[in-house]
């Protein structure tokens, strides 16, 4: 009989699985910030620019965010509270709604609160999406 044999085998340690899937989640964890920064909410860019990329914490998560205070209340929503009037006024006058616009949103912030408007949850959702799509055997 002729034949080839044709084996391939790779030595492969558990360091090396660990430092892929990390390159593996901070490729994902770069998408999703790309899409976070995509669909954050716009006026003065402040909470865009309040945006940190993704980076690795001592305990080995890999995260990125916004450092605005006043991210998460955009993100998810709030309950009705009385916010400070001049700022929404000035917003008011900066869209082109007029001050009196502003008092208008001011008002509805008093009776029903923020509306979520999400810009990390589609992030998230983004990142597990490219997470299934790129396995990790295309790493090592």
């Amino acid at each position: 009989m002729l034949g080839i044999n044709v084996d391939r085998q790779m030595e492969i340690s558990a360091h090396d699985v660990m430092e892929a899937e990390k390159k593996r989640r901070m490729d994902a964890a770069s998408v999703g910030f790309s899409v976070s920064q995509e669909e954050v909410p716009q006026d003065r860019g402040q909470l865009q620019q309040s945006g940190f990329p993704p980076e690795e914490r001592t305990n080995g998560d890999i995260v990125y965010g916004y450092t605005a205070p006043y991210a998460e209340p955009i993100e998810e929503g709030t309950q009705p509270f009385t916010p400070p009037l001049r700022p929404l006024k000035e917003w008011g006058a900066r869209v082109g709604i007029g001050e009196s616009g502003g008092a208008a949103v001011w008002q509805k912030i008093r009776e029903e609160g923020i509306d979520a408007n999400p810009y990390l949850e589609p992030s998230a959702d983004r990142v597990e999406a490219w997470l299934d799509s790129h396995p990790l055997e295309g790493y090592l």
